[in-house]
């Protein structure tokens, strides 16, 4: 099963999700694409499918803006690029949200606590939040018991604090929680603050590591 470590029956009481590679599909190329064809080419080296640098790391740790990010790039290019291009190549990084993954964490909830933990920004979220959340008719609160967004807590994995902070503001415990992320650097950091976890592998549909929880 491939969980880390492996949990005894019944000691799991807390799921904890990323969603990029996750739970939601992404695809860098054609938000790399995207940002070449608006003239700033530069974005390859500092988006990456786990963990952004620069300032887009500055952005998903709530440290700049949306609309700092609008002047930096307006200011790195030399060109008056209209906000709305600069935030719908950024959005191109989110692919969809497959049905049975909803499905997935409506009933995962009937068992377990289920709580998200991203990496995201407040440029992308809305999106996410209004067009893949919603295809059952519900609201991206109706999945998860707790939602623990980067650019809100200032802080980004793979650091220990944002995993630490999740823990006091949800109230529960790492050694009764599995962590899934596609990171093995966060995977790395949940290991090392006593989550069990899982590391995901692209597209994989890992529904089966529940059944024996």
């Amino acid at each position: 099963m491939n969980i880390q470590p492996q949990p005894p029956k019944g000691i799991i009481k807390n799921l904890v999700f990323d969603m990029g590679g996750v739970l939601v599909d992404l695809d860098r190329e054609a938000c790399i694409r995207a940002f070449r064809e608006i003239g700033y080419p530069e974005a390859a080296d500092l988006l990456d499918p786990y963990r952004q640098s620069g300032i887009f790391l500055q952005l998903e740790e709530g440290k700049v803006s949306p609309e700092q990010l609008h002047d930096y790039i307006r200011d790195k290019t030399g060109r008056a690029i209209d906000s709305r291009a600069i935030d719908n190549a950024l959005e191109r990084f989110v692919t969809g949200l497959p049905l049975y993954k909803l499905e997935m964490l409506r009933n995962l909830r009937h068992s377990f606590r289920v709580y998200l933990l991203s990496n995201t920004n407040a440029i992308m979220m809305p999106g996410i939040r209004a067009r893949y959340f919603t295809q059952e008719g519900l609201r991206m609160e109706d999945y998860f018991d707790g939602i623990f967004l980067s650019y809100e807590m200032q802080l980004a994995k793979p650091t220990p604090a944002i995993f630490e902070k999740m823990l006091r503001e949800g109230g529960f415990q790492a050694e009764e929680s599995l962590f899934v992320d596609d990171s093995p650097a966060n995977i790395e950091t949940a290991r090392k603050l006593r989550f069990h976890t899982y590391l995901a592998r692209p597209g994989e549909d890992f529904r089966p590591i529940f059944n024996d929880l």
